[in-house]
């Protein structure tokens, strides 16, 4: 709390940017009560959402936080330089949900110093040093299966800094870039000193008239270390994990007035007039009609023991991608994502299910596979937006013995109920956002999610275990959201 204060008498109302305070009234699932973890309608607990909502960004829209962001821009002593700095802190207040005592998380969200070199209105060149934490700086485009940011680091770094070039001439660019994280290093011997781990990026991209963008990037990280070995006299004990890989996009658009979908926690913070807008709460509006895709694929790899042989290492290889379609008429549009995640994907930062090793072809993993459609309409005099979103999803899944798990994400699973497979989840979403001001809304939305894949573990009366399918409240979920939103 002393940082906050010492920050705000320094600091001049304008220089928070990007201001989300937020008071919801939200249940996750008014069919199930406290023993189902869900403690009925509250203004505490937050992000309640479908597992298809938020794909472009870290944080869901029931959120408080702002951005101190403190920034300079000059011309330079020498004709056609311009140097720009951002102090970019994120605070975010919380309330701790089992004492409700309040708090403020802060923590840097991409800190830089830029100094461009301008050749004529079009042509760039620019260095870009990320102070404190270049996770903003990463490979790929749709912000969910990104990666090369701090958490692909086997051990959780407190700062990754990095350094970016680029060149860009109009639409076209290419860059190149480092990182480091300094992290535990365990000798021979087993002693265990700081060390310093590496990663480089690079790509491009270019734009074929008003209509095609093509784009890729390549990356090398140092990931970490072997370390779960149960010999230390193992050779590969604290042996490097070398991480690489690559992404690849191609966006098509019909109507050159439909920007290209971009994830704002990709971009550099500014504080200036250029940069500010009147306005936070947008709505596409598009004369006629627009038609955009974009397609997008990871391939990364790294070398994790080989389970069939552990005395040796193998390369294992991830696969993800997606593919975006957006669809405006006026003041309608229509989304629907097509996204796939294999299982070494979604456990790559681990890594591994086991970590440092690569996955078991015995526990016959599947890929996670996912297609969502949402369609809104703004209806401008009313100043309101109905909507309506449906996803269906193929989660990722492997078994071993007679237990089948579903992978939801890196650090979530659950174990599928004894004597059943794995079974497709389906949610759906339908919201009505009322823009009260130009700062401020109201938004209600209900939330129905069928996952048949929850189990509820129990003791048998013969003193036998089993995981049992949840209570039929807990697998069908109905939630809620009421919210009261600004942002400036």
């Amino acid at each position: 709390m002393t940082l906050f204060f010492a920050l705000s008498s320094l600091a001049q109302a304008g220089d928070f940017v990007d201001t989300w305070v937020t008071t919801s009234l939200e249940d996750t699932n008014v069919r199930a009560g406290p023993e189902a973890y869900s403690p009925a309608a509250n203004f505490v607990q937050r992000g309640n959402s479908t597992f298809f909502e938020n794909y472009e960004t870290r944080f869901t829209d029931d959120i408080s936080q702002t951005h101190l962001v403190l920034y300079k821009k000059d011309d330079g002593f020498i004709k056609g330089i311009t140097t720009e700095a951002a102090f970019v802190i994120r605070m975010q207040p919380y309330l701790d949900v089992a004492s409700s005592k309040p708090g403020v998380n802060v923590a840097d969200d991409g800190s830089y110093v830029r100094i461009i070199k301008h050749f004529d209105d079009a042509k760039n060149l620019s260095f870009t040093g990320y102070a404190v934490d270049a996770n903003r700086f990463r490979l790929g485009y749709s912000y969910d299966i990104t990666w090369g940011g701090r958490d692909i680091y086997a051990f959780d770094p407190y700062a990754a800094p990095g350094l970016r070039a680029q060149f860009q001439s109009g639409p076209h660019y290419v860059f190149a870039g480092v990182k480091t994280a300094v992290g535990d290093y365990t000798d021979a011997d087993g002693n265990k000193n700081n060390e310093a781990y590496w990663g480089f990026l690079a790509g491009g991209g270019l734009e074929v008239g008003k209509h095609l963008r093509i784009e890729g990037g390549f990356g090398d990280f140092q990931q970490g270390q072997l370390t779960n070995v149960g010999d230390v006299e193992s050779p590969l004990y604290n042996a490097p994990i070398t991480a690489l890989g690559g992404s690849a996009q191609v966006s098509v658009r019909t109507n050159p007035a439909l920007d290209y979908i971009s994830s704002s926690e990709l971009k550099l913070y500014r504080n200036a007039p250029e940069f500010m807008r009147d306005s936070y709460i947008s709505h596409r509006r598009l004369d006629g009609f627009g038609l955009l895709v974009q397609s997008e694929i990871n391939v990364i790899t790294h070398d994790l023991i080989d389970p069939e042989a552990p005395e040796t290492t193998t390369v294992e290889t991830a696969i993800a991608g997606d593919v975006q379609a957006l669809a405006v008429m006026g003041t309608t549009e229509i989304n629907v994502d097509f996204v796939y995640k294999d299982l070494p994907y979604i456990v790559f930062n681990i890594p591994g299910i086991t970590s440092g090793y690569a996955l078991d072809p015995d526990l016959n993993a599947t890929p996670q596979l996912y297609v969502r459609g949402k369609i809104g309409h703004w209806f401008e005099q009313a100043h309101l937006t109905p909507s309506l979103g449906v996803g269906w999803e193929l989660p990722a899944t492997y078994t071993t013995g007679d237990s089948s798990f579903v992978q939801y994400d890196e650090r979530n699973k659950a174990h599928v109920p004894d004597g059943q497979e794995p079974t497709a989840i389906l949610s759906a979403v339908a919201g009505l956002q009322w823009d009260v001001s130009p700062s401020t809304v109201l938004v209600g939305e209900v939330l129905y999610t069928v996952d048949n894949n929850l189990s509820d573990f129990q003791t048998n009366d013969d003193g036998t275990n089993a995981f049992v399918p949840e209570a039929e409240a807990v697998r069908n979920a109905l939630g809620f959201n009421l919210m009261m939103r600004a942002r400036f």
